[in-house]
């Protein structure tokens, strides 16, 4: 089971220009209450949320490479496309969000 969000009752929030991430960028914002890191990764954009399933560390201090990022508390590694732990046993998914891009702009999905 991967940490994707149901696309049910999403709402879209913009985020930023596509030119203002280059390739190989995060930035976090704060959309309806919630750490949301963005990506911009070898395949798109993809957002997530700013803490590590294991222990709750800041993913914005990671590292991210091609699509994954890492965990700068353990060094556990994630996909970003699936939010699967890669290469280790018993770290729950990252919870992913919905990204979308219109109008030049980065949009990502919330629940409610």
């Amino acid at each position: 089971m991967s940490g994707e969000v149901s696309a049910e009752n999403l709402t879209f929030h913009d985020l930023v220009p596509v030119e203002e991430l280059p390739l190989g960028q995060m930035r976090l914002f704060t959309v309806a209450g919630e750490e949301v890191l963005l990506c911009s990764a070898a395949g798109g954009f993809f957002a997530l949320r700013n803490r590590c399933p294991h222990a709750e560390s800041p993913l914005h201090e990671g590292r991210l490479r091609q699509n994954s990022i890492s965990c700068p508390l353990h060094g556990a590694r994630f996909d970003l496309v699936s939010g699967r732990a890669l290469g280790g046993t018993g770290y729950r998914p990252l919870t992913c969000f919905p990204v979308k891009v219109e109008g030049g702009r980065v949009w990502v999905g919330i629940k409610g």
